[in-house]
């Protein structure tokens, strides 16, 4: 079992990028606050709600991490890459 996990994480991080694997730990962080959240909940209550504020806040990160790099990834970055280079008439 240990061994397909690591295999599955080894493949992973060879088949994402950098800003893949960032908003995939947000998610992941959030769901996992999420579910502790839930179990510290039944034995405190004030610690449940301190960790579904921080699963909210990486909910909230993860969106606005998304649709920034949405908009680099159209407006900025699309437009270097049809951008040609000025040269130099002789």
């Amino acid at each position: 079992m240990f061994k397909t996990l690591i295999t599955s994480l080894v493949t992973w991080n060879e088949a994402t990028d950098s800003r893949v694997k960032l908003q995939h730990t947000y998610a992941v962080s959030a769901i996992i606050l999420v579910m502790t959240a839930g179990v510290f909940g039944l034995v405190n209550y004030r610690i449940g709600q301190y960790l579904l504020t921080a699963a909210i806040v990486a909910a909230i990160v993860f969106l606005f991490n998304g649709i920034a790099w949405a908009l680099l990834q159209s407006v900025v970055i699309g437009r270097l890459v049809t951008h040609k280079p000025l040269t130099k008439k002789k």
